[in-house]
């Protein structure tokens, strides 16, 4: 993301947050092919105290390196983190899956029953889309 006009805000062995103030984006590179839960909010809590403290709207995450698809964190992901980050602004959600069709298939059948528990009403702020590329996400708006 670096090449888009990224810059590192923080690298650990699992991952990488970056910013492009200019775009309001704040991003995460997953480097890994599995990240443990502990580790997975640990990396959410520093990319919320960098959105705390920017004006950011979007966020591009990049779970392309995954391959082992980990429901407890995407559940956590989804009603918890993004219910946190839609108070500071941050409202549009851009991700880039991996190109395995049973990760795939796995985030949709996890996705339907997170989307019918999830408040309608903070739903209706979030705008959820997802890309085959970084740059596609990058360039959306």
């Amino acid at each position: 993301m670096e090449n888009l006009g990224f810059t590192e805000i923080f690298v650990n062995e699992y991952a990488k947050g970056l910013v492009n103030e200019e775009k309001k984006m704040i991003g995460c590179v997953l480097t890994a092919d599995y990240v443990p839960i502990g580790k997975f909010k640990q990396i959410f809590e520093m990319l919320s105290d960098e959105i705390k403290e920017g004006e950011y709207t979007k966020f591009v995450f990049d779970k392309s390196n995954l391959r082992t698809f980990h429901q407890p964190s995407m559940k956590w992901y989804f009603t918890e983190w993004k219910t946190e980050v839609i108070n500071y602004g941050l409202t549009k959600h851009y991700k880039v899956l991996p190109k395995l069709e049973y990760f795939r298939k796995s985030v949709e059948a996890a996705r339907k029953p997170l989307l019918a528990k999830y408040p309608k009403e903070l739903l209706a702020k979030l705008k959820i889309e997802y890309f085959e590329t970084v740059e596609e996400a990058v360039n959306a708006e």
